[in-house]
């Protein structure tokens, strides 16, 4: 008998757009030290769910730091807009 093997690829954090979105929603409420809160226990929430999905450690903060990026990227796309919208 010949057992076959995969390796299952998770979707990457960064392209969870409902994720960013509600990330970048939070944080765009917050400031200060409530708005690090929020970003530390997000990432380590992350970091603890790619950690348990088999990544190792160094590619799950890489992946969380694209995700950071990402949700970096939405804000300043949401304040665009906002901006965008206010002057119209």
């Amino acid at each position: 008998m010949h057992e076959q093997t995969a390796e299952l690829i998770a979707f990457p954090i960064d392209r969870r757009m409902a994720l960013v979105k509600r990330a970048a929603g939070e944080l765009s409420a917050l400031s200060g030290e409530a708005a690090n809160g929020y970003w530390r226990a997000t990432a380590r929430r992350l970091l603890q769910e790619l950690t348990e999905q088999g990544r190792d450690m160094d590619a799950a903060r890489r992946e969380v730091l694209r995700f950071f990026e990402a949700v970096q990227a939405e804000f300043r796309k949401e304040l665009a807009q906002r901006r965008s919208s206010a002057s119209a």
